[in-house]
């Protein structure tokens, strides 16, 4: 083993350099003969120790034959490392070759190890040779100029694939002692290369600030970053990245990718669309200034199009590329490109900042110390050439569309006039009958039939109808086919596939959830990742709340073949999370509801719903007709949030919020109503009644009231030094949204006091709401935490996806679309709480995936689908003991049918351990049985049965049977 080995690191970098390209010879005339000549007749392509160059020259007079290999680097000057001189005092009538063995120095051949410490960082090396002729016999003289000169640039390994220096020489006794002595904690560092493919997962794009940010750290290899340090200021990197545009961009410009950097400001290098399909570039100089241009290249819509952009020091290259047709772009900048990749990160798509695309990216390509060719070649190409024909099918389609609903207008005004127009279109032969006109050729209506008949059968509702009542109709007519209500099964034939295509087609990306659902679980078919990933990403692209859950939860797990990506799962999650503080303003509408975690498997759970006529709602009823005022309340609440299964009814709610709060004696009803006086919300607006009840509720303790009195004076009064005093009063007694409203303050700027912005102290106050559930404090805490600008808060995706996960979970249109599953099963209708589970479960929520799984476990469906939804609740942030238990079971049944048992035993141990620590009696009693057949548990559950040595069995199964029993007494 050489010394490399035992102190170097075994690195796969691509270090590229770029190399100028110099003429291969050149020759200055002079006083000699005209058939002097000089010229490689050989010569390497590559930096290589060892190796050989043949000069071949004639000299009329005595000369002498110079060669020299000059490294060329980012200083001023340029060090010779190799030079051979040969002299002549003869003149040479023949050709003659001279045979020169290159010695290379150990900086530029090989690889950092022991022997070899100082590693150069080399721009490229020239080898040159020159003959000078000797007119006075002084061989030393260097001022006399060359007659004949030539020259070559030699390729540059790159630093990661330089070979170890060869064991010519032992290391000293002192060196290899110490290398003995920490050999065991010897960093070994990983694999590493300046070429990062930053999305090898397409990324759907709304055409909003929601993008993926992606951060760079230093090298952990000396010499890369060394050259990564030194293009800093003359920068070498190149981009490559293909993109797929659904719509122009809607603004004046969308970004492809931006840079910020840590002071919050637009860095090197900023990329974006503009509203006509150009392409806008900006860059920070060296000089502290910014340098903008445009380039005209009219992107086209529903292609697949290719940018590269490859920087050197002032000169920018890009590169279009779309069919087969390359343009490309050179721009010299007035001043070297300022580009530091550690400074702040990098956003694709759109942020806080700029909007994105709407479409897709792929496949983006960073050469950090650049390259002499980029390879990005579309990958997978299978599915993104699929992807684009489901889009062009579907450009189809809704021509198909548009032009038989023009049709059937003109055929209802015709007969109105008593023009005889056909009331619509069919094929010749295929229904019996031959239309006036026929506007489509037989393969479009053929592969269009399933369109076609359901456009004849409902003609009536879609000419009443808009894009989104055609593709509800097609939605719910291919759930109604799935199922064969006198058999337990789920039938997908070509006609639903077909209907749900369609469906997508118009809008309706619950379609397109639902068919990457049935690709992915296989349900009703086998499974083709393929086409759900497709499905998965219109849906997302869609800006659907469900799509959108669906990506980011498989990006966060890494399942049903999306790669593990917290940041593309950030990416989608963010959207959600700012959508449902705009639908927390909403929430009142009967489209939303609270999400409620009624188990299908928990009797207690279904018990506990009731409805209008359910003997609890009817008693709390008679007791607010009584003059109960906490009956009014919650009698109020119930109807104004439909909890409980009760149907929101906001006029009858308001009716007893005022009745409630009007017995002045409840801090809690008084504010509540008081919110909706002022804002006119339900009631005729009564701001001064509004604030009079506020202040009332505030002075008898409401928490809740102080917040509402500094939202009262910072919106309403415009009096934000009030507002902050209020603020900071909710906030220190632990009002979630006092600690919200005045992290907004600091963060923009807005206290009186001090009229800078705090982005610390704001930070601070998100993560305290957060932590009480508060929705947008958490998404603003998330923000933070994908960037990791802010001083002292590094970037962690990992916490501001769970953030961001518990938002979402909390979301109203999720919670209407559980509640009506529940309902669908409660009144008898499987298959479509089936459907409506499914589409939930696809988003990550836990209670969906095991009543899903509880629904294919009752209804005998295949044993696949029950374990499948089993097994991804548990990877829930808080998986129900139920799941648990269900996976544990699976696991110790399988063990007994499996080779590895114990370590599906083991396995089996983990699920009910973790179900035991949530409180699971049941959990308990199977780590009993588990214990007394002599297996051990883990430390944790030991800890939390009070049994510190495992082989204790006896005071194990005591400890265990006594928890077990006090739980199911709770």
């Amino acid at each position: 083993m050489t010394a490399s080995h035992l102190f170097g690191c075994a690195l796969a970098a691509a270090l590229i350099m770029a190399q100028c390209v110099l003429p291969t010879s050149s020759v200055q005339r002079g006083t000699s003969s005209n058939d002097d000549f000089l010229r490689f007749k050989s010569v390497p392509d590559k930096v290589a120790h060892g190796s050989v160059a043949h000069v071949q020259y004639r000299c009329s007079q005595p000369c002498r034959l110079d060669v020299e290999l000059v490294e060329s680097t980012l200083q001023e000057t340029e060090p010779p490392v190799f030079r051979r001189k040969w002299s002549s005092n003869k003149s040479h009538q023949v050709r003659r070759i001279h045979q020169a063995l290159l010695r290379f120095p150990p900086s530029l051949v090989y690889r950092r190890s022991f022997f070899n410490q100082h590693v150069v960082q080399t721009q490229n090396v020239t080898l040159s040779a020159w003959i000078r002729y000797f007119n006075d016999g002084n061989t030393s003289s260097t001022h006399r100029p060359s007659k004949m000169k030539i020259s070559k640039v030699l390729q540059i390994t790159p630093l990661s694939e330089r070979p170890a220096t060869p064991p010519a020489e032992c290391p000293s006794w002192p060196a290899e002692l110490i290398w003995h002595i920490s050999k065991h904690r010897v960093y070994q560092c990983p694999q590493e290369s300046d070429q990062i493919n930053l999305l090898p997962f397409p990324l759907a794009s709304t055409g909003e600030r929601f993008g993926v940010v992606r951060r760079f750290k230093p090298f952990i290899n000396r010499d890369l970053e060394r050259a990564r340090l030194h293009a800093v200021a003359q920068p070498s990197v190149a981009f490559s990245v293909w993109f797929y545009l659904l719509e122009w961009c809607q603004k004046e410009t969308c970004g492809i990718i931006h840079h910020v950097d840590r002071e919050n400001s637009y860095a090197s290098i900023l990329m974006m669309l503009t509203d006509k399909g150009d392409l806008r570039i900006q860059a920070h100089l060296g000089s502290g200034e910014d340098e903008a241009f445009e380039v005209s290249v009219g992107f086209p819509l529903r292609k697949w199009i290719r940018l590269d952009c490859d920087i050197k020091d002032t000169q920018m290259h890009l590169r279009t590329t779309w069919g087969h047709k390359t343009r490309s772009h050179i721009y010299r900048f007035p001043d070297s490109v300022h580009f530091d990749d550690l400074d702040g990160f990098f956003v694709i798509g759109g942020s806080k900042y700029i909007e994105g695309i709407h479409g897709y990216y792929v496949n983006f390509k960073y050469y950090r110390l650049g390259t002499k060719q980029v390879e990005n070649q579309l990958h997978p190409k299978a599915t993104l050439k699929k992807l684009h024909h489901t889009h062009c099918a579907c450009q189809e389609i809704k021509r198909f569309t548009a032009a038989y609903l023009q049709e059937v207008r003109k055929s209802h005004q015709g007969t109105k006039k008593g023009v005889c127009v056909p009331p619509f279109l069919t094929l010749w032969g295929r229904f019996g009958r031959r239309t006036c006109r026929q506007t489509w050729s037989w393969n479009t209506q053929r592969r269009h039939s399933t369109l076609f008949h359901f456009l004849t059968t409902q003609e009536k509702q879609l000419r009443a109808g808009s894009r989104g009542r055609r593709s509800s109709l097609l939605f719910h007519q291919a759930v109604g086919r799935m199922f064969n209500l006198d058999q337990p099964n789920i039938t997908i034939t070509s006609e639903v596939i077909a209907l749900l295509q369609v469906s997508s087609c118009f809008g309706n990306h619950q379609a397109s959830l639902l068919l990457a659902t049935i690709h992915l679980a296989g349900l009703g078919k086998s499974v083709d990742q393929q086409k759900g990933h497709i499905y998965s990403l219109i849906g997302a692209a869609g800006d659907d709340r469900f799509a959108l859950m669906h990506a980011g939860y498989k990006h966060t797990h890494g399942i049903d073949g999306f790669p593990e990506d917290l940041g593309m799962a950030y990416s989608y999650y963010v959207n959600v999370g700012a959508q449902s503080i705009a639908d927390g303003l909403k929430i009142h509408e009967d489209t939303q509801y609270s999400p409620e975690h009624i188990y299908l498997s928990n009797k207690e759970d279904l018990n506990s719903v009731t409805d209008e006529t359910g003997d609890a709602f009817r008693f709390l009823k008679y007791q607010a007709e009584g003059g109960d005022a906490e009956a009014q309340r919650q009698l109020a609440t119930l109807l104004y949030w439909g909890h409980n299964g009760i149907i929101k009814d906001t006029t009858s709610a308001m009716k007893w919020f005022a009745k409630s709060a009007m017995h002045m004696g409840d801090p809690s009803a008084m504010y509540d109503y008081s919110i909706l006086l002022i804002k006119g919300q339900g009631v005729k607006r009564n701001v001064t009644l509004g604030f009079q009840l506020l202040e009332k509720a505030a002075t008898m303790g409401s928490i809740s009231a102080l917040n509402g009195l500094g939202w009262y004076h910072g919106i309403i009064r415009k009096d934000h030094r009030t507002a902050m005093k209020y603020f900071k009063e909710a906030a220190l007694k632990g009002n979630e949204e006092g600690m919200y409203n005045l992290g907004v303050y600091y963060l923009s700027g807005k206290d009186p006091d001090s009229p800078w912005r705090d982005e610390m102290a704001a930070f601070q106050l998100f993560m305290n709401a957060s932590s009480h559930g508060h929705i947008g404090a958490s998404v603003e805490a998330a923000r933070f935490l994908a960037m990791g600008n802010l001083d002292g808060v590094p970037q962690d995706l990992e916490e501001a996806v769970l953030l961001l996960t518990m938002v979402c979970e909390l979301n109203g249109h999720l919670g209407y679309l559980i509640r009506e599953a529940l309902h669908d099963y409660l009144h008898g209708s499987w298959h479509e709480a089936l459907v409506k589970y499914a589409l939930a479960a696809e988003t990550g929520l836990g209670l969906a995936q095991s009543n899903l799984a509880h629904l294919c476990e009752e209804q005998n469906l295949s044993d696949d689908c029950q374990w499948r939804y089993h097994n991804h609740s548990i990877l829930h942030h808080d998986p129900h003991p139920s799941a648990l238990l269900k996976m544990g079971d699976y696991f110790l049944d399988s063990s007994s049918q499996k080779g590895d048992s114990l370590s599906l035993v083991g396995r089996a141990i983990l699920m009910y351990s973790g179900a035991a620590l949530a409180g699971s009696p049941q959990g308990m009693y199977n780590l009993l049985l588990l214990a007394e057949q002599g297996y051990v548990l883990p430390p944790g559950t030991q800890d939390l049965f009070d049994v510190s040595d495992h082989k204790d069995v006896d005071k194990l199964v005591e400890n265990i049977l006594l928890s077990s029993s006090n739980h199911m007494e709770r």
